[in-house]
Protein backbone atom coordinates (compact mmCIF):
# COMPACT_ATOMS: atom_id res chain seq x y z
CA UNK A 1 0.00 0.00 0.00
CA UNK A 2 1.52 3.15 -0.94
CA UNK A 3 1.83 5.72 1.74
CA UNK A 4 0.72 9.66 1.74
CA UNK A 5 2.88 12.32 2.06
CA UNK A 6 1.73 13.22 5.66
CA UNK A 7 2.07 9.83 6.78
CA UNK A 8 5.97 9.43 5.17
CA UNK A 9 6.52 12.52 6.82
CA UNK A 10 5.40 11.67 10.39
CA UNK A 11 7.89 9.14 9.76
CA UNK A 12 10.68 11.15 9.17
CA UNK A 13 10.36 12.84 11.82
CA UNK A 14 9.39 10.20 14.26
CA UNK A 15 13.15 8.58 13.04
CA UNK A 16 14.43 12.16 13.17
CA UNK A 17 13.65 12.66 16.85
CA UNK A 18 14.54 9.32 18.06
CA UNK A 19 18.30 9.34 16.66
CA UNK A 20 18.51 12.75 17.94
CA UNK A 21 17.49 11.39 21.49
CA UNK A 22 19.61 8.56 21.29
CA UNK A 23 22.77 10.32 19.72
CA UNK A 24 22.20 13.10 23.22
CA UNK A 25 22.20 10.14 25.59
CA UNK A 26 25.32 8.77 23.96
CA UNK A 27 27.14 11.88 23.83
CA UNK A 28 26.06 12.69 27.21
CA UNK A 29 27.02 9.53 28.84
CA UNK A 30 30.22 8.70 26.67
CA UNK A 31 29.15 5.25 25.28
CA UNK A 32 29.43 3.77 22.01
CA UNK A 33 27.32 3.05 19.49
CA UNK A 34 27.18 -0.54 20.27
CA UNK A 35 25.60 0.19 23.55
CA UNK A 36 21.75 -0.60 22.71
CA UNK A 37 19.34 2.20 23.19
CA UNK A 38 17.13 0.88 26.07
CA UNK A 39 20.54 0.33 28.12
CA UNK A 40 21.42 3.81 27.97
CA UNK A 41 17.86 5.13 29.05
CA UNK A 42 18.50 2.65 32.17
CA UNK A 43 21.41 4.49 32.91
CA UNK A 44 20.44 7.74 31.96
CA UNK A 45 17.21 7.88 34.18
CA UNK A 46 19.63 7.16 36.86
CA UNK A 47 20.58 10.63 37.45
CA UNK A 48 18.12 12.23 35.73
CA UNK A 49 15.03 11.57 37.32
CA UNK A 50 12.57 13.33 35.38
CA UNK A 51 12.12 10.87 32.82
CA UNK A 52 11.23 8.19 35.30
CA UNK A 53 7.62 8.93 34.48
CA UNK A 54 8.70 8.52 30.10
CA UNK A 55 11.12 5.91 30.33
CA UNK A 56 8.46 3.19 29.40
CA UNK A 57 7.04 5.02 26.77
CA UNK A 58 10.63 5.72 25.47
CA UNK A 59 11.32 1.64 25.39
CA UNK A 60 8.18 1.83 23.64
CA UNK A 61 9.51 3.96 21.07
CA UNK A 62 12.47 2.13 20.65
CA UNK A 63 10.57 -0.80 19.54
CA UNK A 64 8.17 0.98 17.38
CA UNK A 65 11.34 2.46 16.31
CA UNK A 66 13.33 -0.89 15.42
CA UNK A 67 9.90 -2.44 13.76
CA UNK A 68 9.18 0.95 11.45
CA UNK A 69 13.40 0.14 10.54
CA UNK A 70 14.30 -3.45 10.55
CA UNK A 71 10.98 -4.63 9.47
CA UNK A 72 10.72 -3.29 6.14
CA UNK A 73 11.30 -5.78 3.68
CA UNK A 74 10.27 -4.04 0.07
CA UNK A 75 10.58 -0.08 -0.16
CA UNK A 76 7.49 1.80 1.55
CA UNK A 77 6.07 -1.15 2.95
CA UNK A 78 6.28 -0.28 6.63
CA UNK A 79 4.77 -2.36 9.33
CA UNK A 80 3.57 0.64 11.43
CA UNK A 81 3.13 4.13 10.98
CA UNK A 82 3.33 6.55 14.12
CA UNK A 83 0.67 9.13 14.65
CA UNK A 84 1.07 12.98 15.13
CA UNK A 85 0.27 12.45 18.96
CA UNK A 86 3.06 10.23 19.20
CA UNK A 87 5.69 12.61 17.36
CA UNK A 88 4.36 15.76 18.72
CA UNK A 89 4.85 13.56 21.94
CA UNK A 90 8.65 12.48 21.59
CA UNK A 91 9.39 16.11 20.26
CA UNK A 92 8.49 17.48 23.37
CA UNK A 93 10.63 14.79 25.25
CA UNK A 94 13.32 15.55 23.06
CA UNK A 95 12.92 19.08 24.16
CA UNK A 96 12.78 18.78 27.36
CA UNK A 97 16.00 16.31 27.44
CA UNK A 98 17.98 19.06 25.29
CA UNK A 99 16.58 22.12 27.04
CA UNK A 100 15.74 21.39 30.80
CA UNK A 101 14.26 24.45 32.24
CA UNK A 102 16.04 26.21 34.81
CA UNK A 103 15.60 27.62 38.22
CA UNK A 104 16.42 31.25 36.99
CA UNK A 105 14.35 32.39 35.30
CA UNK A 106 11.59 30.32 36.20
CA UNK A 107 11.99 30.73 40.48
CA UNK A 108 13.54 34.23 40.37
CA UNK A 109 12.18 37.18 42.30
CA UNK A 110 12.84 39.28 44.82
CA UNK A 111 13.04 37.79 48.25
CA UNK A 112 11.91 39.26 51.39
CA UNK A 113 14.94 38.99 54.48
CA UNK A 114 14.95 39.79 57.41
CA UNK A 115 17.76 40.79 60.41
CA UNK A 116 18.36 38.44 63.20
CA UNK A 117 17.72 41.92 65.55
CA UNK A 118 14.18 41.88 64.06
CA UNK A 119 11.53 41.53 66.00
CA UNK A 120 8.94 38.94 65.99
CA UNK A 121 6.04 41.64 65.64
CA UNK A 122 8.15 42.59 62.90
CA UNK A 123 8.03 39.41 61.69
CA UNK A 124 4.46 38.72 62.06
CA UNK A 125 3.31 41.94 60.76
CA UNK A 126 5.64 40.67 57.20
CA UNK A 127 3.74 37.38 57.33
CA UNK A 128 0.16 38.85 57.50
CA UNK A 129 0.71 41.93 54.88
CA UNK A 130 3.04 39.68 52.44
CA UNK A 131 1.51 36.55 53.02
CA UNK A 132 5.19 34.67 53.43
CA UNK A 133 6.11 31.98 54.86
CA UNK A 134 10.05 31.84 55.09
CA UNK A 135 12.60 33.94 55.59
CA UNK A 136 16.26 33.97 54.86
CA UNK A 137 18.16 35.70 57.83
CA UNK A 138 21.30 37.80 58.01
CA UNK A 139 23.66 39.50 60.16
CA UNK A 140 24.59 42.13 58.08
CA UNK A 141 25.46 39.98 54.68
CA UNK A 142 26.41 37.12 56.51
CA UNK A 143 23.33 34.45 56.09
CA UNK A 144 22.44 32.63 59.67
CA UNK A 145 19.72 30.51 58.61
CA UNK A 146 15.98 30.30 57.63
CA UNK A 147 13.19 30.93 59.78
CA UNK A 148 10.19 29.77 58.70
CA UNK A 149 6.29 29.44 59.93
CA UNK A 150 6.96 26.28 61.68
CA UNK A 151 9.74 26.99 63.18
CA UNK A 152 8.16 30.47 64.77
CA UNK A 153 4.78 28.42 65.72
CA UNK A 154 6.73 25.10 67.38
CA UNK A 155 8.38 28.77 69.22
CA UNK A 156 5.32 30.48 69.85
CA UNK A 157 3.48 26.77 71.07
CA UNK A 158 6.92 26.36 73.82
CA UNK A 159 5.76 29.63 74.88
CA UNK A 160 2.26 29.60 75.51
CA UNK A 161 2.53 28.28 79.32
CA UNK A 162 4.36 31.18 79.79
CA UNK A 163 1.69 33.29 79.03
CA UNK A 164 3.45 35.24 76.85
CA UNK A 165 2.20 39.06 75.98
CA UNK A 166 2.25 40.92 72.75
CA UNK A 167 4.55 43.48 74.91
CA UNK A 168 6.80 40.41 75.45
CA UNK A 169 6.70 39.35 72.28
CA UNK A 170 7.75 42.44 71.08
CA UNK A 171 11.62 41.82 72.54
CA UNK A 172 11.75 38.96 71.30
CA UNK A 173 14.05 38.60 68.43
CA UNK A 174 14.66 36.73 65.12
CA UNK A 175 18.11 35.13 66.58
CA UNK A 176 15.86 33.95 69.63
CA UNK A 177 13.33 32.60 67.72
CA UNK A 178 15.74 31.23 64.84
CA UNK A 179 17.42 29.03 68.10
CA UNK A 180 14.37 26.15 67.55
CA UNK A 181 15.91 25.93 63.95
CA UNK A 182 19.48 25.40 64.26
CA UNK A 183 19.49 21.78 64.49
CA UNK A 184 17.49 20.97 61.06
CA UNK A 185 19.06 22.29 58.26
CA UNK A 186 15.77 22.92 56.30
CA UNK A 187 17.51 25.21 53.24
CA UNK A 188 19.96 24.93 50.54
CA UNK A 189 21.68 27.33 48.64
CA UNK A 190 21.71 26.74 44.49
CA UNK A 191 23.25 28.14 41.21
CA UNK A 192 21.13 30.02 38.84
CA UNK A 193 21.76 26.75 36.29
CA UNK A 194 20.19 24.02 38.29
CA UNK A 195 17.97 22.43 36.33
CA UNK A 196 13.97 22.97 37.62
CA UNK A 197 13.54 19.01 37.77
CA UNK A 198 16.81 18.73 39.71
CA UNK A 199 15.38 20.81 42.31
CA UNK A 200 12.56 18.62 42.44
CA UNK A 201 14.75 15.43 43.12
CA UNK A 202 15.97 17.71 46.04
CA UNK A 203 12.95 18.06 47.62
CA UNK A 204 11.64 14.85 47.19
CA UNK A 205 14.45 13.15 48.77
CA UNK A 206 15.17 15.24 51.29
CA UNK A 207 12.35 15.95 53.35
CA UNK A 208 13.87 18.34 55.98
CA UNK A 209 14.50 20.62 52.82
CA UNK A 210 11.73 23.90 53.21
CA UNK A 211 13.53 26.42 50.93
CA UNK A 212 16.11 26.74 48.40
CA UNK A 213 17.66 30.05 47.92
CA UNK A 214 19.09 30.91 44.59
CA UNK A 215 22.07 32.97 44.24
CA UNK A 216 24.43 32.93 41.04
CA UNK A 217 26.44 29.86 41.60
CA UNK A 218 25.38 28.81 45.15
CA UNK A 219 27.39 30.74 47.54
CA UNK A 220 25.77 31.97 50.23
CA UNK A 221 27.71 34.92 50.53
CA UNK A 222 26.77 36.06 46.36
CA UNK A 223 23.43 38.41 46.20
CA UNK A 224 19.99 36.49 46.40
CA UNK A 225 18.10 35.83 43.31
CA UNK A 226 15.31 33.62 44.13
CA UNK A 227 13.86 31.53 46.59
CA UNK A 228 11.85 27.93 45.94
CA UNK A 229 9.59 26.13 48.66
CA UNK A 230 8.60 23.18 48.80
CA UNK A 231 4.97 24.47 47.98
CA UNK A 232 6.07 25.97 44.73
CA UNK A 233 7.89 22.89 43.73
CA UNK A 234 5.21 20.64 44.80
CA UNK A 235 1.91 22.53 44.33
CA UNK A 236 2.38 25.48 42.12
CA UNK A 237 4.95 23.65 39.32
CA UNK A 238 2.52 20.96 38.90
CA UNK A 239 -0.79 23.02 37.72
Amino acid sequence: MKLSQDQMNLIEEFVAAYNEIDQYLRKALKREQSVPYSALLNEYVQSHSFLRNTVDYLRMIGDLRNCIIHGKVKPYDYLAIPTRMMVDRLTTILERIKNPERVVPRFERRVKTVSIGDTMVEVLRLISENDYSQFPVYAGKDFKGLLTENGMTRWLARHVSNELSLVELAEITVGDTLKNEEKRKNWAFIPRIMTVDELKEAFATNSLLEASLITENGDPSKNLLGIVTRWDIFQKLDK
